[in-house]
């Protein structure tokens, strides 16, 4: 009797089981567009659940004018994830990495985006005053190629630059050598190796030496104005951004800030002692030599890391005694965030090394693209 029991019970397990195995996963794409009623309409592509790369499923438009266009996709189990794209009549792909869909999520909205491939850096906001500094300065801005294209599409992806006029502009920047950063951008963008990132270049003023030192150095005399800057950040420029692009949106975790030389150290800085603010930290060739290594004797230490962590890129070179200095500083940094702060290494705090490299902008605006990808990198990676 009892086997008679095991037997008759074993086959309604392997039936259950089957039913369970062959149930497929209906999915939901949505796509958001501004077109106009006769636009040909959007079709997707992709490597799995139906979908190929070489011809597209048809959307839906919900409506004649509508923005949003729909797509069921039938996954079969087995399948957790896929990558796709969205066409322009199944001919004109859409710009950037492919999108990465996770089965289990159920739906998702994209805001893709076909024609533009280079971003905009004429947006420039003159003479904004800090409270704190009791001056003003020029703060420019690049958007990323979808921005005025897709006008539905919101932007987390934010990162504060220093040294603006240096970013973008030749006629602007200190000797004429200007970083170019749109160049990485653009490239980095467009080749889908990162997310679309809005720069936010705050200038320097006369006084940066201050501003960009959060300690007096006596053997420098000058320095410790470094945290007034910071509030002005968040007090006056963050606001500012989100009251001149509506469609930003300042989020902890994607919100990264980002500078060289002096402005490597306040950003590290701003990272360590505002973990709440920043989910982003860019430090290039940073002058943690300030006050006899002021950084690494007390900052560090003293430190409070923020559960998520949030991500630090540091760099430095090998082409001048004061690269080569900084290369190991760095390193004592790296390995002092790793060690006491329970940071990953490679994932929650990564360092490189441009072999050759002087202290100069004609070295960080040509490896730009490596902090890009580390701190903003394709959500398909």
């Amino acid at each position: 009797i009892h086997v008679k029991k095991v037997v008759m019970i074993i086959p309604l397990l392997l039936t259950s089981t089957a039913a369970a195995l062959s149930t497929a996963s209906a999915v939901q794409v949505n796509a958001f567009y501004p077109a106009p009623s006769f636009f040909p309409g959007l079709s997707v592509r992709g490597d799995a659940c139906g979908l190929n790369w070489d011809k597209g499923v048809p959307m839906t438009r919900k409506e004649k004018d509508s923005a949003e266009f729909t797509i069921e996709i039938d996954c079969p189990s087995g399948v957790r994830d896929f990558e796709f794209k969205v066409l322009a009549d199944d001919s004109t792909w859409e710009q950037g990495s492919n999108h990465h869909f996770t089965v289990a999520d159920g739906s998702r909205d994209i805001y893709p985006w076909f024609n533009t491939k280079s971003g905009d850096t004429s947006m420039i906001i003159k003479n904004v005053y800090s409270k704190e500094l009791n001056n003003t300065r020029d703060v420019i801005f690049y958007l990323p190629p979808s921005y005025y294209e897709n006008s539905l599409k919101t932007y987390s992806n934010i990162l504060v630059m220093h040294d603006g006029q240096n970013l973008f502009n030749r006629a602007t920047a200190y000797m004429g050598n200007a970083w170019m950063c749109q160049d990485a951008l653009d490239t980095s963008i467009i080749g889908g190796t990162i997310d679309e990132v809005l720069v936010v270049g705050a200038y320097n003023t006369p006084d940066r030496i201050n501003e960009y030192t959060y300690v007096y150095d006596p053997s420098e005399g000058s320095g410790g104005k470094g945290d007034l800057y910071l509030d002005w950040i968040e007090s006056t420029l963050l606001p500012l951004v989100q009251k001149e692009l509506p469609r930003v949106q300042i989020k902890r975790e994607t919100l990264g800030i980002l500078g060289s030389s002096l402005g490597g150290l306040i950003s590290c800085y701003a990272g360590l002692t505002r973990p709440s603010v920043y989910g982003r930290v860019g430090c290039m060739s940073s002058s943690f030599w300030w006050d006899e290594n002021d950084f690494q004797n007390n900052v560090v230490p003293a430190s409070k890391p923020l559960e998520p962590l949030n991500h630090i890129y540091m760099d430095s070179g090998t082409g001048s005694l004061g690269e080569k200095e900084c290369t190991a500083y760095t390193a004592n940094i790296y390995d002092q965030l790793v060690t006491d702060k329970d940071y990953s290494a490679e994932q929650d705090v990564f360092k490189y090394v441009d072999e050759g490299a002087t202290h100069s902008e004609s070295y960080w605006g040509p490896r730009f693209h490596i902090p890009l990808e580390d701190l903003y990198p394709s959500s398909t990676v």
